[in-house]
This record gives C-alpha cells, structure tokens and sequence, in this order.
C-alpha cells in the first residue's frame, strides 16, 4: 500500500498560525509534494521531564500556559478542519511513529535558539528526514544583517546601531495565515501526559495570563486601546499598577504573538496617536529580545558554562541554604523577598525585579549564576532560553556586558521604583 505524504509542521515555541514562515514553508512545501500538513507538538521528555541542578525545566505557570497555547491551536487548526498531533515522545521518535503510516517528504520548524534543539534537528537529519528550520519568531531574517553570526557584534549598543542604522534592515510584514490540507487524525490517541496537564487546568491558579493567542491579541489590543504605550518609559520600571507594562513577554515567549505583528501595531500606533521616547521605548525592548536570540546561536552552549561566553572566571556556589532562601523569599532584604514570593505565587515578575533579584543571588547570596537561571526557568511563565539566560550571563558578568556585571543597590533600588512600600507590603504580609 502506498502511503500518503505529509509535511511536518514541528511545532515549538512557534504556537499560531498567523505570521508563521515555518507553517508557511511547510504549507508551500506540501503542496509542491502533493502531501497534507501535519502539525505535531511534543511533549518533549528533555523539557517536560528533565531537571538542571536538581530543579525542574519547566514548573505550573509554563506548563498551564503551554497547554492553555496548545488549546488554543486546537481551535485555529479546527477552521481548516486538521487536527493537532501531540506526542509525549521526543521529535525524533515521534516522526519514526508518523512514518509508519506516513511518507514523511520532510520537516519544518523553527530555526532553534540553543544547544538542545539544534541537536535535536542534527539527530533528525541523521535519521534521514528533511529538515527546514526557519527564522519563525525573530525581527530580522540573518540575510538582513550587516553581519555574520560568528561576527555578532559583542554589546547590545553596537548592535542596535547597526540594526538602527541600515534602512535595509526592517522587520518583515506580518503575513496572513496560510491555507493547508487537512490531516487524518492522529495515529495514537492522546498521551496521558497531555491528559493530565489539561486536567489540571481546572486547579485553581495565581497566574494573572491566560495562553493562548486569542487572549493575547485580546491583552495587546486593550493596552493599546488604554493609551499606556505613550507613557511605556515613565512606568516601565514600576512594580505594580494598570499597564505599566506591555505584559507582553509570555505570548511573545509561547510564540502566540509574532514580535513583527507587534512591532508594526507599534509603528501604527505612532502613525495614530503621536510617536515619542515611549513608543520609541517598546520597539527598543524588542530590539534587546531580537539581540539575545542571535547571542544564543552565535554562543551556543558556551551561554550555559559557568564562564559564560566571555570565558570569564567567576564566583558562586550551589549552597542549598542559601539558595533556599532566596528561591523562597527568605534573605532579609525586603524588595528581593516581595519579588521572589510573588515570582513563586504567579510565575511572572516585572523586568526591574527580574534584574535586582539576580543581583542578589550572585553578588549576595553568593551563588553559581546558573543557578538562578534554572530557577527562573522553572519558575518563570514566560522562559525564553535566550533571554533568561543572556541576562543572567549578563547581571553576572561572563555575557554580553562591556562592563563585567552589574551590582544593583537593592534598598535605593526600592526606594526608587516602590517609594510607598505597596509592593513589599503586598507580597510580605
């Protein structure tokens, strides 16, 4: 019997279908084959199962905004009448099932940001499949830059002014969703993984975002609609308040917004309502997102050495104590406390406490770096492995810092951004 074709949409960190070069590709792909899509997510075991240091890669707020994501695909995918292949198995074993019933013409997914998922694509292609990895949740394509990636330029500023420089270098247009073939219904039935991530859905949570690109656009479009984006810079470093913030980070992080979608809605925004140093402010935000990702290939797994990429020797320990302390909101200072409760409670907290609560760690508590990089990545709804870890390899010295690190003066720090003590009150009482 002759199998039928199928493309792969593999799908990662990637989860919509709007403004989706891998899904596009795999669309033109299959087509050119006469083959169907399949979109497959893996529950993968390196991700979902594993821990680094004792801790887990991934904790609640991830999994249930993950899954919440994953949910929410479903119901896209729905419109063109295809369903969602989820697998518990790693991609390439995975793919091995599909092929028992499918002629798997070939692969597409995102280009991958770090060590793991680059090996995981080289182990597909020896397998024999055909792998497309594509440029799915950046800016800019590589081809656009004035540089190679071994060249990448070593601060964020020489970056920027590169990038701000060239009228070349504009993201992309937001693309619609692409038009596909339907797929038969998967060849196994739902792994009791998935079954019991989903289940757990109906636990209460203190997680403040709903995954999924539905809630996102939703999110996006009332900050918008508030008017908040022109004051963005003046309220950026606050540690509570109504959009203060973009909130943006764990649909960019999920991949549910694409950061070109979200840049033009910025651009138009300026078009409508005024351009100034706030609006200006977002899209440099993005900019410091679209550096650490290209800083994570160009690293690669020297980002996740204790030396960092710069080679640099530094301090730090793995004391359990001491760690405990901090990952519990135990260690004296009150802003560190209030940041690291409330990082445990919700999953998420704002940029300044992300980079105070680092200090503390390595230059206070005295710990190995890698350490609190692991805890954010379990701890943290929005992990994104190229900005978790750039910054952590940032505030401590051995990454993309001219300076050597950065020490934060914790109680000028919260004097500053939490005058009134709301903030500490809130998550210390």
């Amino acid at each position: 019997m002759v199998k039928p074709k199928a493309v792969i949409w593999l799908v990662r960190d990637t989860i919509r279908l709007a403004d989706n070069p891998a899904l596009e590709t795999a669309v033109s792909w299959a087509q050119t084959a006469g083959a169907s899509v399949i979109p497959l997510a893996c529950l993968e075991p390196r991700r979902w199962l594993d821990q680094q240091f004792g801790l887990p890669r991934v904790g609640s707020h991830w999994t249930q905004f993950r899954v919440e994501s994953l949910l929410d695909l479903e119901v896209q995918l729905s419109e063109f009448g295809s369903p969602l292949w989820i697998s518990s198995a790693s991609p390439d074993r995975a793919l091995d099932e599909i092929a028992q019933g499918f002629h798997v013409v070939g692969v597409v997914t995102d280009l991958p940001l770090a060590t793991e998922e680059r090996i995981e694509n080289a182990q597909l292609v020896s397998e024999g499949y055909a792998v497309r990895a594509l440029e799915t949740d950046d800016l800019f394509r590589m081809a656009q830059m004035p540089f190679e990636l071994d060249a990448l330029p070593e601060s964020f500023t020489r970056f920027r002014k590169a990038v701000e420089k060239a009228p070349a270098i504009r993201p992309n247009a937001p693309r619609p969703v692409p038009t596909f073939l339907s797929t038969s219904e998967p060849l196994w039935p739902r792994p009791v993984e998935w079954d019991e991530a989903v289940a757990s859905l109906t636990m209460a949570s203190d997680s403040r975002f709903a995954g999924g690109r539905r809630a996102g656009l939703s999110h996006w479009s009332n900050y918008l609609a508030s008017g908040a984006l022109s004051t963005y810079k003046a309220t950026r470093n606050a540690f509570m308040g109504e959009h203060v913030w973009s909130s943006l980070s764990p649909w960019l992080a999920h991949g549910c917004l694409s950061v070109r979608e979200v840049w033009a809605d910025i651009l138009a925004y300026e078009a409508r309502v005024g351009a100034n140093e706030s609006t200006y402010w977002l899209r440099f935000e993005l900019l410091w997102r679209e550096y650490f990702r290209w800083y994570a290939r160009a690293t690669d797994w020297t980002l996740f050495r204790k030396q960092g990429p710069e080679g640099r020797e530094v301090p730090g320990d793995f004391n359990r104590d001491r760690f405990v302390q901090w990952r519990d909101g135990l260690t004296g200072s009150d802003i560190v406390d209030a940041s690291m409760r409330e990082l445990k409670a919700t999953g998420w907290i704002c940029n300044r406490a992300r980079q105070l609560v680092a200090s503390h760690a390595i230059y206070e508590s005295g710990l190995d770096w890698r350490l609190g990089a692991a805890w954010f990545e379990s701890a943290l709804v929005d992990h994104d492995v190229a900005s978790n870890w750039g910054n952590w390899a940032y505030i401590a010295g051995v990454g993309a810092d001219p300076r050597g690190g950065r020490v934060f003066n914790l109680e000028a720090q919260a004097d500053r951004y939490d005058p009134e003590g709301v903030y500490r009150r809130r998550w210390l009482s």
